[in-house]
């Protein structure tokens, strides 16, 4: 009986560690220095855009458009675009999504957990 529990928790623990190898491989997401919606609407980048509220609420869209007097957020659902009016009033800051989120020290991260998670089977 004492060899199974020995055993059991050998497992447990690879299991264990294979799952928080998985946890680290995963990027973050990081967002560069917050903007407003002018420069927002005016900037040609691709990428995820992160608008916050007020009140708090988050909203990520694909992109912020300026039309006539109002600003939209616009992601793409069902291969269609969806446009949501932001007002001025309403929002707090927008951040753009920082390419280079997942650098050169999150690869190293993600290798080093994923040798360790080889190693340990």
């Amino acid at each position: 009986m004492i060899i199974l529990e020995k055993s059991y928790n050998k497992d447990f623990l690879k299991i264990l560690g294979l799952l928080l190898s998985l946890m680290l491989i995963q990027g973050c997401k990081a967002y560069k220095s917050p903007t407003n919606l002018e420069q927002a609407a005016k900037t040609e980048e691709k990428g995820v855009v992160k608008v916050t509220m007020v009140n708090g609420d988050e909203y990520i869209y694909e992109n912020i458009e300026f039309s006539g007097d109002t600003y939209y957020g616009v992601k793409m659902v069902n291969a269609e675009k969806e446009k949501t009016v932001l007002l001025k009033e309403d929002v707090l800051k927008v951040e753009r999504k920082s390419k280079s989120s997942f650098g050169a020290l999150g690869i190293a991260i993600g290798l080093g957990s994923a040798m360790m998670a080889i190693l340990m089977f």
